[in-house]
């Protein structure tokens, strides 16, 4: 005979965090609002479009004139009525569109829903959507209410709002929250003597491409070192194992030109190497960079380092260990496939 019988519902637990930070954002209440949003993060946390897995970023707001202070292009794609199937149908057909800077967007008032996608990146060096809303450069909107949806590691997805973050993990391993800063850690590392006239540019262009790296590659190692060529020559002899660049890849020197020119040339040439930086990212081995933002080397390998730690697990673990024994780089970060991140400073 079974006695004390218990009975623990992550789905009725998700569903009282949601309630209650909608509450503190001033959405209305409404439990299929929080239906729906439970709908979405369950989509997201794993979603795959006909075999695909895709990475499509929700941001819900209560009113679409929360944009007028955004600059931006935006393509409305239907109406709805406010109910949680309505939140996957979305989804649905939204997620294949929301590639490179595209954003879901979905407007709740009253009983209705609209929806369509909406691309706050201008021009190459401006901040994330994200970033412009619930990140670092987000201003309070007291007449509005918006919730930001993204997935941000493994079965984890980030629920964000102007005054609250809700991290929910659909999976039974512990979560670590400080993994959530770690790129941004690497990222201001990689920048940190950038001029500052261009830095905070800098920082969230390199900022982007990294995030883009880890979101489609399949795990990542970077290491950062000081621009200082008796530095960067004795990795080149204790490190041979690795493509060099003859001439460093200046990211620093591409925005400078951009900023100044405003050319189409100058935007193409930031994008295209954009594109050999998140490559770089995701080919086997280390990418090696300065800290003031250029791509000196990639493809590293590093021999096992003694130090006063040894780790078990697999060969991008075992490197990120080596790479803090070797005491040749000022940060490093790890990141595995399965999302999780070390992250390192000197």
């Amino acid at each position: 005979m079974i006695k004390n019988l218990k009975k623990n519902s992550l789905k009725e637990d998700t569903l009282s965090a949601i309630g209650a930070f909608l509450y503190d954002e001033n959405f209305p209440t409404k439990p299929l609002l929080k239906d729906g949003i439970l709908e979405l993060i369950n989509s997201i946390s794993d979603y795959h479009e006909e075999g695909q897995k895709l990475y499509p970023e929700v941001l819900i707001v209560t009113d679409w004139d929360y944009f007028k202070s955004i600059s931006n292009r935006e393509i409305i794609i239907g109406l709805a009525k406010l109910k949680p199937s309505e939140f996957s149908h979305i989804l649905k057909l939204c997620a294949p569109l929301a590639v490179g800077n595209w954003n879901i967007v979905i407007e709740t008032k009253g009983d209705d829903l609209k929806f369509g996608l909406i691309d706050a990146e201008i021009i190459e060096t401006s901040p994330s959507l994200y970033e412009q809303t619930v990140g670092r450069l987000g201003v309070i909107q007291e007449d509005f209410s918006l919730a930001y949806i993204k997935n941000i590691g493994s079965k984890t997805v980030e629920l964000i709002g102007q005054k609250s973050r809700l991290v929910v993990s659909l999976d039974l391993n512990e979560l670590n929250l400080e993994e959530n800063d770690d790129i941004k850690n690497i990222c201001e590392e990689i920048t940190c003597t950038c001029d500052d006239g261009i830095k905070e540019t800098t920082t969230t262009f390199i900022n982007k491409s990294v995030n883009e790296a880890i979101r489609i590659g399949h795990g990542n190692l970077i290491a950062v070192v000081e621009d200082n060529i008796e530095i960067i020559n004795s990795i080149r002899e204790q490190l041979p194992d690795c493509i060099y660049l003859d001439k460093p890849i200046d990211f620093q020197e591409f925005i400078k030109n951009c900023e100044i020119e405003k050319s189409n040339d100058t935007s193409v040439n930031l994008l295209s190497h954009s594109k050999i930086l998140i490559s770089m990212l995701n080919h086997d081995g280390i990418t090696i960079l300065t800290n003031n933002a250029k791509i000196i080397g990639y493809h590293m390998f590093i021999p096992k380092i003694d130090g006063e730690m040894d780790v078990n697990g697999g060969a991008r673990t075992r490197a990120f260990q080596s790479m803090i024994n070797s005491k040749l780089f000022s940060a490093c970060l790890y990141k595995s496939q399965d999302g999780k991140s070390k992250y390192w400073k000197k």
